[in-house]
């Protein structure tokens, strides 16, 4: 189990291709690392017992590979969410909805859900573009995530910038994003990608 500590802002397409074409952030150093696609099957009872325990469960596909995590809602401070990640390697032919493989690597869902069944309540399609970015001892992954919500045949395009902290101190964190927010006009999300992806299907209520 990991801890991350991000920053979520939403944005447009246009500041996020800006941004890309020439990422000049103040006195940080910035580095590109390229683009990537990710596609996450989030996983849930029909009632959605994972979310209303802050919890979301989700397979994603990254270069060939297949990952399962399991991330809780954690807290947010000063505008910086600290939430915990458990992250786990799919074998072939491992079921990550099945009993057995419940129990063995995430007892808690197990425990939550108890029989009722698992099913796959939300696809997330993210063309991540990623950029590095030091100060001192500070170092930021910048992903300009350029989304899409999908469920069965429907699709809903979303964009957003999220700040992780990878190595060094929180408060190089919130500045860079009060440096985000002022330069480029953005606001800090309101969620998680998956809570708003439910939200624009109308699957949650709109806070």
């Amino acid at each position: 189990m990991t801890l991350e500590y991000e920053v979520k802002l939403t944005s447009t397409r246009k500041v996020m291709e800006k941004i890309d074409s020439n990422p000049s952030i103040s006195n940080w150093e910035v580095k590109k690392i390229g683009a990537k696609n990710l596609v996450s099957h989030y996983y849930d009872t029909e009632e959605l017992k994972l979310l209303f325990h802050n919890l979301a469960y989700r397979l994603r596909e990254e270069d060939g590979k297949k990952f399962v995590h399991l991330k809780a809602n954690g807290r947010s401070e000063n505008g910086i969410y600290i939430r915990e990640e458990t992250q786990k390697i799919l074998k072939n032919g491992e079921d990550i909805t099945s009993p057995v493989y419940l129990k063995k690597h995430f007892p808690i869902i197990f425990e939550i859900i108890r029989d009722k069944p698992l099913i796959e309540t939300l696809t997330i399609d993210n063309e991540r573009h990623i950029l590095h970015i030091k100060k001192k001892e500070s170092e930021i992954e910048i992903c300009l995530d350029f989304l899409h919500f999908m469920r069965g045949k429907r699709k809903i395009e979303y964009n957003e910038i999220e700040l992780e902290l990878i190595k060094g101190r929180e408060e190089d964190l919130m500045e860079c994003s009060s440096l985000f927010q002022t330069i480029y006009g953005l606001h800090p999300a309101g969620a998680s990608k998956y809570e708003l992806g439910l939200r624009s299907f109308n699957l949650i209520p709109i806070l």
